[in-house]
């Protein structure tokens, strides 16, 4: 998606970013590159949340270089995001940097437990430098309503309008001492990407799979984990399922 700063509307990169505290996360630089300008994120598509599961991912941010001022492209020397509001509750994001330069990739951490469902549109504040006739100029606090939203649904486990045959197996056993099977369905080869989270919502596990075409299982050790309650999701690269498993004294 390709990010344009405007006076009166900023871009959706700005929705991602937070300035309280560093997210210890890695930009995606080998898949997420700014090849048309101007600026870029990725992925494309955001993936949609359930209520009760936890949920952490990242993303890759690459700010763009111009800010369109009194009728004029200018060059933006940084960008410091103030603050987002409207967030599912439930979650918080992380950046890895306080200020954002122009083509430079940065990172996004996305996590925590979403509470309510709902379609939550987010509303940003930032304050952009720019280069105006050779003097570095703040802007002041831009307040933007973006169309960028984030999709919370009840705790049915996939995302009600795709269609998949793509789906989770019964885990077993559960509850388990120090290791269960967790499994699923695959209905072509693929790339799934297996996490495990505490009820607080701490990863815990996380493993990618090549999925053969039907049944796979997954030998999930969790011997040293604390006793209770533990989320799983299985994902492929069109939808995903969630579970919920229980770990015994």
């Amino acid at each position: 998606m390709k990010l344009f700063y405007r006076i009166a509307g900023l871009s959706a990169f700005a929705f991602f970013t937070s300035l309280t505290i560093h997210a210890q996360c890695e930009p995606d630089t080998a898949n997420c590159k700014d090849t048309g300008q101007p600026g870029e994120f990725c992925p494309k598509e955001l993936t949609e949340l359930v209520v009760d599961v936890p949920f952490d991912e990242t993303i890759t941010v690459i700010p763009p270089d111009t800010f369109h001022y009194n009728g004029k492209d200018l060059v933006i020397i940084h960008v410091v995001v103030d603050s987002v509001t409207n967030l599912p509750p439930g979650l918080s994001y992380q950046t890895n940097a306080e200020v954002f330069y122009p083509d430079t990739a940065y990172c996004i951490q996305v996590s925590g437990t979403p509470t309510d469902t709902g379609v939550y549109t987010l509303r940003i504040y930032v304050s952009p430098t720019i280069n105006y006739l050779g003097t570095p100029f703040p802007v002041g606090q831009v307040v933007d309503s973006t169309t960028v939203s984030i999709t919370v649904h009840a705790p049915s486990g996939i995302n009600p309008f795709a269609i998949s045959d793509f789906r989770v197996l019964p885990n077993v056993p559960n509850p388990f001492r120090d290791v269960t099977r967790l499994g699923f369905f695959s209905p072509s080869p693929d790339l799934v990407k297996l996490q495990v989270f505490s009820i607080l919502g701490k990863l815990v596990c996380e493993e990618k799979l090549e999925a053969q075409h039907g049944e796979n299982h997954f030998r999930f050790n969790g011997g040293e984990l604390e006793p209770g309650a533990y989320f799983y999701r299985i994902r492929n690269r069109e939808a995903y399922h969630s579970g919920k498993i229980l770990k015994s004294e």
